[in-house]
């Protein structure tokens, strides 16, 4: 009898390790598996990614974004950055986005950079550009900044704001001033309602021209994002998402 349940319990041991196992070993998605967002950007916006190329980005490390049916999809090659080339000061941005999968714990939901450093040519860059990261959709946050590495107690405030599904596409817009040091996020799920504001930054002395950044935090995740556009110095000082427009 007990040599039976040594078996028994030997072979559950085995099924849920395996099962456990394939957990963390969930293998990349099919790239536009969830059709991107064919809702319209706002008016006044232009294209920072073209649909077909990396064009005006540049991936840290190399080999670790695609392109495929309009998506810019992460590889999950490790953590590090896909940077603009360009670099801003005051601008605003608008994309879509989804948490497609991860194949590796922990888990980590996507993230976007500002207020951070390029390097230079032949420079090795800065983990996360010493920038200030805010997570998409769900808000959650990190200051990057030399003497900082923190969650930024205090330099963000965050507001109540519908429950975001990571794994369906979303539509985020981006208000961020250097010259003021301040960021304001809205998120819409689903595209194309109106958006709600999730979470504002506000640190004068942080303010600092630089790339817009997606950030891979750790190994094995799979982000996909779609129709980015920026609006360079925006006459309206505003989040004009959260309202719906024409």
């Amino acid at each position: 009898m007990k040599h039976s349940q040594s078996i028994l319990f030997a072979f559950l041991a085995i099924a849920f390790a395996s099962n456990v196992s394939g957990l963390a070993q969930t293998t990349q998605p099919v790239i536009g598996s969830v059709p991107r967002p064919q809702v319209p950007l706002p008016p006044g916006m232009t294209p920072i990614f073209d649909g077909q190329t990396l064009t005006g980005w540049v991936a840290v490390p190399a080999n670790s974004w695609t392109v495929k049916d309009g998506i810019l999809a992460s590889l999950g090659v490790g953590r590090g950055v896909l940077y603009t080339v360009n670099q801003y000061t005051r601008y605003r941005i608008i994309f879509d986005i989804r948490h497609a999968a991860f194949a590796a714990k922990p888990d980590h939901q996507p993230c976007v950079l500002f207020f951070g450093t390029a390097p230079s040519d032949g420079e090795k860059p800065m983990d996360a550009l010493a920038a200030v990261q805010i997570q998409v959709p769900l808000g959650y946050t990190w200051d990057y900044r030399k003497g900082h590495n923190n969650a930024g107690k205090g330099e963000f405030k965050s507001f109540k704001h519908p429950k975001f599904d990571p794994k369906a596409w979303s539509r985020v817009e981006l208000l961020i001033d250097a010259t003021k040091g301040t960021a304001r996020m809205a998120v819409a799920q689903p595209v194309g309602t109106a958006a709600a504001e999730v979470v504002d930054f506000n640190v004068p002395d942080a303010g600092k021209t630089g790339p817009f950044a997606l950030q891979m935090h750790n190994k094995g995740l799979f982000d996909e994002y779609a129709n980015l556009a920026i609006e360079i110095n925006p006459a309206n000082d505003d989040l004009i998402t959260v309202k719906p427009h024409p």
